[in-house]
């Protein structure tokens, strides 16, 4: 089945005391959108914002209070959703309550913004997908697990708190409290191991065509399953027992699962440039977004930041090209808008001073 047209996943965003800007609001196109400006404008802020919406958390900050308009107390974010979605998605995030969140009206979880408002990132620390640790490509690898295998987060909710049970049954010394907990780590560890496989499978084809398109090479996926291979969960488990005392943690399972990226049969993060580092985390994310759409039969929002960062003006029109044909509602910031080419039907913004304008 082909990916879905490009269709307006967000029709209106409205943004208060959010970062630099007092009050603002956004009724984007349904396909490319240019939001150029200078440095310190707020660019990013608008791809936060929209970020937040479809996540809860910013990919700027660990805590959600530093959004907040200086001298605010509280900063308010809030979209209407294009025709067949959910209709409407608003978070506030107080200084003193914290984050709360509504869907369509309704108290909600970050789990529904994110079924409601599937959404995206290429920022300047996209290349950390492939030299950063390995935390950060398991949050890449379980998004798109999350969108396509509906038995993922109940497992993975259910295996995180086993985790956390035995991890502080080891902290305070009492080894057979924690091993209590094995049983659990195996049925929902399986669980996890296996969808996360089963995605990066359907992945591997999308992110072959997509790195010869814009690399000109075949990039690999290799998945570590958090554990030696060739033996099982409940086997791994019961063999780290004595390290795990030592640790004072939980040394194997899939919440230590990693994905080897492979370029010419070379590891990438020893391998390739900064840019084509950034061309590798371009493509899985293409790739990813190729599969979520395809599972959901829905467009999803991509927020690119500063895409020429780092690549050359070839390489750039690539990815921009790629971007367009993607099923995706685009989001580009850019402080050279005359060096970006827009496709047919765009819209471009101008943000100044915290205001926001319409060029097109």
């Amino acid at each position: 089945m082909r990916p879905p047209a490009p269709a307006p996943v967000i029709a209106e965003v409205q943004l208060g005391s959010f970062r630099c800007f007092e009050s603002a609001s956004l009724e984007p196109g349904a396909g490319f959108n240019l939001i150029a400006g200078g440095n310190g404008s707020g660019k990013t802020s608008l791809l936060e914002a929209l970020y937040f919406l479809g996540r809860g958390a910013s990919f700027r900050a660990a805590r959600s209070e530093t959004a907040i308009r200086f001298e605010a107390d509280r900063c308010t974010l809030f979209a209407r959703l294009g025709v067949g979605l959910t209709g409407r998605v608003g978070l506030e995030v107080s200084r003193s309550e914290g984050l709360s969140i509504r869907v369509d009206g309704s108290p909600g979880a970050r789990a529904d913004l994110a079924r409601a408002l599937p959404v995206q990132i290429l920022d300047p620390a996209s290349h950390e997908l492939v030299s950063g640790p390995p935390a950060g490509r398991r949050q890449f690898l379980d998004w798109g697990v999350f969108h396509v295998e509906h038995s993922f987060l109940p497992a993975w909710q259910r295996y995180r708190r086993a985790l956390q049970q035995r991890n502080a049954a080891l902290r305070s010394r009492s080894a057979a409290a924690a091993w209590h907990w094995d049983d659990a780590l195996v049925a929902d560890g399986e669980i996890v191991d296996a969808c996360r496989r089963r995605v990066l499978d359907l992945l591997q084809p999308d992110a072959q065509r997509v790195s010869e398109r814009l690399l000109g090479a075949q990039v690999e996926l290799t998945y570590h399953s958090g554990w030696l291979e060739g033996t099982s969960l409940s086997e791994a488990l019961a063999g780290s027992r004595d390290r795990d005392v030592q640790m004072a943690t939980s040394t194997v399972g899939p919440h230590r699962a990693d994905f080897r990226i492979a370029v010419h049969a070379r590891r990438a993060r020893d391998s390739v440039s900064r840019g084509q580092e950034k061309l590798v985390a371009a493509t899985l994310t293409l790739a990813q977004i190729e599969l979520v759409a395809r599972s959901r039969e829905q467009t999803v929002v991509l927020l690119l930041d500063e895409p020429g960062a780092d690549l050359d003006r070839e390489h750039l029109t690539r990815l921009l090209d790629a971007v367009t044909e993607a099923p995706v509602q685009s989001f580009v910031t850019s402080l050279d808008p005359a060096g970006v080419t827009l496709p047919e039907g765009s819209r471009a913004f101008h943000v100044e001073h915290a205001q926001v304008r319409i060029l097109l």
